[in-house]
């Protein structure tokens, strides 16, 4: 037995050694052969990174078009840009310098004044197939854009440039960019005062922006409403309009520019409705915001309509004249200027325009029709093409004519019109005019004796009590009669 274990353990031992080998053989094997695959792996993630080096390369080759790009800031413009835009070449680095190119060619064709260059490249061009619908889209109002500030004046041109982009569109289905192109016509024809024209295009362009719920448009669209509803002086429907469009900015995010023309409309809504200081406040909201962008050239107008609310309230206050222009004669109360044009924003935009207002607002506190009438005529460009001020200017002119004749008229029970046009150093058909009117107004009791050339100022008596009684009277024995027939009516009908 002893022998038998002894055999046992050497025959163990011999297994124990060969099993040994064999594993260890094994493992040796398996390490090489993950050395190759690791080997085999690594060197193929590395073809793939070399293969995609080589791709970013050939992307990345876009040297001539560069060096076209800069040869065309010295010269052959034109040439060298449309060399850039007929590039086969697609890549994303190529894409972004031929967006450039656009740019560079509509500023070009602008310098040369060859607009219609602008929409025959927008046609045939190749780019706008290639790129995708909203960059496409980016890229064409860009160009309008760029059109408008740099040929600002020539809206005919900038008419026709969009009617031609929305027959394109339309033949491409391309109805994001349309909607977009037809809100920009409305703006043109908007300024070119063709009210009728723009109305009937953004009823149609409404209609369809509410169907798809486009926010952002809608809210541009609304407010373009509103100033040709204003324009038209249709104020309550501008006021409407004004109200959809604040409704569909509360649910979006406003840029500050869109913001400052909404709050532009509605403080010149306001003013229309004789509110000056709701009007004023508007008005600074929308000048500090400009003045944050150093929006110059926008936050002028805004500035001198805050001047406006503040001579409009000031006189109102002085001459006791309502929204409905009445008149009445206060000097205690004097019109308050001194604040006008201290602050900082007004010594930054210190200008013309400015000094235009300043000089309304020292005839308005003199009460002088001469001075008046005089800086209206030596600031026509600033104060006549604006709508607001120079309807608002109408009206005040008209103010300070009639509070000049009551107050020259009011010592008189009867005056001589020759006289009265000679104080007010006036034609004699003008004075003749205003008085009659502000006798059927109600402005003062008399009459014109054109015979004797006179005025015949009645003093304001008593009201008579006993025939405005008489005609209560009367108003209610109408009313019992109607009531009688009808009910007689009735109750003929009822036995017939």
């Amino acid at each position: 037995s002893d022998r038998y274990i002894a055999l046992l353990h050497s025959i163990c031992k011999k297994y124990r050694s060969l099993c040994c080998y064999y594993v260890g053989k094994g493992n040796k094997n398996m390490t090489d052969e993950m050395e190759i695959d690791k080997t085999t792996s690594v060197d193929e993630e590395a073809d793939k990174h070399d293969a995609d080096v080589i791709e970013d390369e050939d992307d990345e080759d876009v040297e001539d078009l560069l060096d076209w790009m800069d040869n065309a800031k010295v010269g052959n413009t034109v040439l060298l840009l449309e060399q850039v835009m007929e590039s086969p070449k697609s890549g994303p680095k190529a894409t972004q310098i031929k967006e450039r190119a656009v740019y560079e060619l509509t500023r070009a064709f602008c310098a040369q004044k060859s607009y219609h260059n602008i929409v025959k490249f927008l046609e045939e061009s190749s780019f706008f197939q290639m790129v995708t619908k909203a960059k496409c889209a980016k890229v064409v109002r860009q160009v309008l854009d760029i059109v408008v500030s740099l040929a600002p004046k020539e809206l005919e041109m900038q008419r026709e440039i969009c009617e031609k982009i929305i027959a394109w569109c339309q033949r491409e289905k391309r109805s994001f960019l349309r909607q977009r192109v037809e809100a920009k016509l409305a703006s043109i024809l908007f300024h070119q005062n063709l009210f009728a024209e723009a109305l009937a295009l953004i009823d149609r362009l409404l209609s369809e922006l509410k169907k798809i719920d486009d926010k952002q448009l809608l809210v541009e669209t609304h407010l373009m409403e509103s100033k040709i509803h204003f324009g038209l002086r249709n104020v309550p429907k501008a006021k409407a309009a004004l109200t959809a469009s604040r409704t569909a900015a509360n649910a979006i995010y406003v840029a500050p520019s869109l913001q400052a023309s909404i709050d532009t409309m509605s403080g010149t809504i306001h003013t229309e409705e004789g509110d000056y200081n709701t009007a004023h406040s508007y008005f600074l909201e929308a000048f500090e915001q400009l003045d944050q962008m150093n929006e110059e050239e926008q936050a002028v107008p805004c500035l001198k309509y805050m001047m406006l609310c503040r001579i409009l309230d000031s006189l109102t206050k002085t001459l006791k004249l309502s929204a409905k222009g009445a008149i009445g004669a206060d000097k205690t109360a004097p019109l308050d200027v001194s604040t006008l044009i201290t602050s900082r924003q007004a010594v930054k935009y210190a200008s013309r325009d400015l000094e235009a207002m300043t000089a309304i607002a020292k005839a308005a506190t003199q009460r002088s029709l001469n001075d008046y009438e005089k800086v209206l005529t030596d600031y026509a460009a600033e104060l006549q093409k604006d709508l607001l001020i120079k309807h608002h200017l109408h009206i005040l002119q008209e103010q300070l004519l009639e509070s000049n004749l009551i107050r020259i008229m009011e010592p008189y029970s009867c005056v001589e019109l020759q006289h009265i046009a000679e104080l007010m150093e006036l034609p004699l058909p003008v004075v003749e005019k205003k008085l009659s009117q502000m006798i059927l107004d109600g402005k003062f009791q008399g009459i014109l004796d054109q015979g004797k050339g006179q005025l015949i100022v009645y003093e304001e008596g008593e009201k008579d009590r006993a025939m405005e009684k008489g005609l209560e009277v009367l108003a209610h024995m109408d009313d019992v009669v109607t009531t009688l027939f009808e009910r007689s009516k009735a109750l003929r009908t009822l036995i017939l």
